[in-house]
């Protein structure tokens, strides 16, 4: 038995009915009283639970509805059916009365949903008219469902312009299978399914009506499906339209329609998805001209309207995270979208601003930030749909830990094939001119007994002398059948990269990183979005990864109970507490003040959310509940070899045209401690330093404290 209505104990012992007046004066006794929590929360809940009670026009108020015998139909399916629908809402309800003549049809509505299930001995048995003290009334609706028709006999007719493989391929396509229940409305998309397998297999004007035999006897049905195939066609000349600049040739070959091509639906779809690609055109259509009478070619038209070739954007902002500052940042954008012809694509991208390290309102360090890239896309090289992409970056970095600069260059191959995208890449990366923090030579702290400028900072100390080099390969895949990249509500998202160092190069690894996203609507105002991300880089014995392509973790788009990066093993920095004298033997008892997150070879993600679209109270906004649970550790490790540190949270969306802004707070329930060290000589001898505690559970001196509550502003889903 199902019922529908609230969960508020037995609706004949609720009825709470609140005067016009003296309703302020008592709530402020309430809040006053003793157990003002207690007395408020059980007021609250009886204000919940409150039924409607007046009649209207002779019809009492319907507080629920029951279903007993729908043993094999969910009581929703029923509900969404019939008319008749009780009392709703939370603490505004929205009375639904009783109409004694509605429900006499609903009775036959119920009947014929059930039919159409293929349960054609299904009956309302008969109904109870429950009322309570106040003559409210709650509907019981018997049911006898009686045994499901399946589907004895299935065949489909007017296939002869087919082979026996092409025969069985569309009968598997139409999705009716002998042995399975009877249902009008598979048997309806099974119509149009075959359609479709028709058409994708050159039948342009196929055509499908069916005929149904029913049996309620002997509880079977056969189904007969008629196809009028027609002619098979094949692809004709690609015409094109509404292109200035760019040759009709080069569209009409981005399309990888050839003329004489079997005729198919989906190429036209794919030739769409090609030609939007180039990124040259603000809009394009494929589709077909009307089919010629008599003759078996089937023309394409692309019409495409062409976008401005160059454009230009400037951006102004601000950074913050956790212990840095960047005030202001500023973005350029060029882009040239026909660059000599061919629709070669050019993008210029520069961005930069001021650093201040920890903060802009406790100065440590400060300097100038840059980030300069430069892309070329050669679209369709060598087929359809294959890009060829050179990319160089330069870029000058400042964290309170470590400065460096960089410049890099990519060449990678994109081929792109409905929802599928496959890129190998080979990357060069240098890095150059990293430095110490003044601050850590001011305390007499180098590394290798070498009071040195170029002396390595704590974070690329075990991975990079002042200049290193890293070459590697790379294979990225990627399948994406979301129904939005923006703010997705159902659909799948695979992806997986993998990385293998190549020398000239310091370093030898590989590395891992497969990541699976989906995403699921209930109703109309409910999503439910999961993620995994798992990470491992793999070394020879000996071998240390570099420190920029370790796995970090915590952040707005990681786990949220941890501020960006926060999460995983630590280096310690800024030590305090020693007697600097002149025997070695004097210099112990330091410890650190400060946790320098150091990057881990190993990570595991899970995250779920529940986004539950607030549009009543406020058009455009969301409340979500998330989990993430997630850790980052020093060597690679399986999914199930060590736990997780989970943090539940909450978070307000804002949907925007470009993303949603979305504020969140994260606690973390279990945060796992570390041990912050480092390898740090003095000018005299080797500093004592203790390995220090970073620890939510912190108390005192000794060790370095984190907060269990983190909050977040940032723009777009977390996943």
């Amino acid at each position: 038995m199902r019922t529908r209505s609230a969960a508020c104990g037995r609706r004949e012992a609720i009825g709470l009915r609140l005067p016009a007046q003296g309703l302020e004066p008592k709530l402020s006794r309430l809040v006053g009283s003793s157990r003002p929590p207690l007395l408020l929360l059980s007021f609250l809940l009886a204000l919940a639970c409150a039924h409607p009670s007046e009649p209207k026009e002779g019809h009492p108020v319907l507080t629920g509805i029951d279903f007993v015998g729908n043993k094999r139909m969910p009581t929703g399916d029923l509900e969404k059916h019939i008319a008749t629908e009780p009392w709703s809402g939370f603490f505004g309800k929205t009375p639904r009365y009783y109409d004694e003549d509605l429900f006499e049809i609903d009775k036959k509505r119920i009947e014929r949903y059930y039919q159409s299930k293929g349960f054609f001995e299904a009956k309302v048995d008969g109904v109870d008219v429950i009322k309570d003290g106040q003559g409210r009334v709650s509907l019981k609706v018997h049911l006898t469902e009686g045994p499901r028709a399946t589907i004895s006999n299935f065949s489909i007719e007017g296939l002869d312009k087919l082979d026996q493989h092409e025969r069985k391929s569309v009968t598997d396509d139409s999705g009716l299978r002998v042995g399975t229940g009877f249902d009008e409305e598979l048997y309806e998309k099974g119509k149009l399914q075959t359609v479709a397998a028709l058409r994708e297999r050159g039948f342009a004007e196929a055509k499908v009506d069916g005929k149904v035999k029913i049996f309620p006897v002997e509880g079977r049905a056969t189904i007969v499906l008629q196809a009028e195939t027609g002619l098979r066609y094949h692809f004709g000349k690609v015409l094109v339209s509404g292109n200035r600049a760019i040759p009709s040739e080069a569209i009409a070959r981005a399309t990888g329609i050839d003329r004489g091509d079997l005729y198919k639906p989906s190429a036209l779809e794919l030739a769409q998805q090609r030609v939007y690609n180039l990124g040259t055109f603000a809009g394009a259509r494929v589709g077909l001209e009307p089919l010629p009478g008599g003759s078996a070619v089937a023309p394409v038209r692309v019409s495409v309207r062409e976008a401005d070739f160059q454009t230009v954007r400037f951006g102004i902002g601000f950074q913050v995270e956790t212990e840095r500052y960047e005030v202001p940042k500023l973005r350029a954008e060029y882009t040239n979208r026909n660059l000599f012809g061919g629709l070669r694509r050019l993008e210029v991208v520069t961005q930069g601003g001021y650093a201040f390290t920890p903060s802009i309102f406790d100065v440590q360090k400060t300097g100038p930030t840059l980030s300069t890239s430069v892309q070329l896309t050669t679209p369709n090289v060598f087929i359809p749909s294959l890009d060829f992409i050179a990319r160089g970056e330069y870029a000058r970095e400042v964290q309170l830990s470590f400065d460096y600069q960089r410049v890099a260059a990519r060449f990678s191959l994109v081929y792109r094939y409905l929802r599928h995208t496959i890129q190998p890449a080979l990357n060069f990366v240098r890095y150059f001119a990293v430095q110490v923090p003044e601050q850590q030579l001011e305390n007499g702290l180098v590394v290798g007994g070498s009071q040195s400028s170029s002396a390595q900072p704590s974070l690329l100390r075990d991975s990079c002398t002042s200049a290193c080099t890293l070459t590697y390969p790379e294979l990225r895949y990627t399948y994406d059948a979301r129904d939005s990249i923006l703010e997705p509500t159902r659909g799948f998202y695979f992806t997986t990269d993998f990385q293998q160092t190549l020398k000239p190069g310091a370093f030898t690894y590989f590395k891992v990183e497969p990541e699976i996203r989906g995403y699921l609507s209930v109703g109309k105002s409910l999503v439910l979005a999961g993620r995994a991300d798992f990470g491992a880089i793999l070394l020879p014995a000996g071998a240390k990864s570099p420190a920029t392509e370790r796995f970090f973790g915590g952040g707005a788009n990681s786990n949220r109970g941890y501020s960006s990066n926060g999460q995983g093993p630590k280096y310690g920095a800024n030590p305090t507490g020693f007697y600097p004298a002149r025997s070695p033997a004097d210099q112990f008892g330091g410890t650190y003040t400060l946790a320098v997150p150091r990057g881990g070879n190993g990570l595991l993600l899970l995250s779920g959310e529940l986004r539950v679209h607030t549009d009543f109270a406020l058009t455009h906004s969301a409340i979500v509940f998330f989990l993430d649970a997630s850790r980052v550790t020093a060597d690679a490790q399986l999914p199930w070899e060590s736990g997780l540190e989970y943090a539940p949270g909450i978070g307000l969306r804002y949907i925007t045209p470009f993303g949603p802004i979305r504020v969140d707070v994260g606690y973390l329930i279990n945060p796992a401690n570390q041990v912050a060290f480092n390898q740090e000589q003095s000018v005299l001898a080797p500093l004592v330093t203790q390995p220090t505690l970073v620890s939510a559970y912190c108390r005192g001196a000794g060790c370095i404290s984190e907060s269990r509550w983190t909050y977040h502003i940032s723009l777009g889903e977390a996943f």
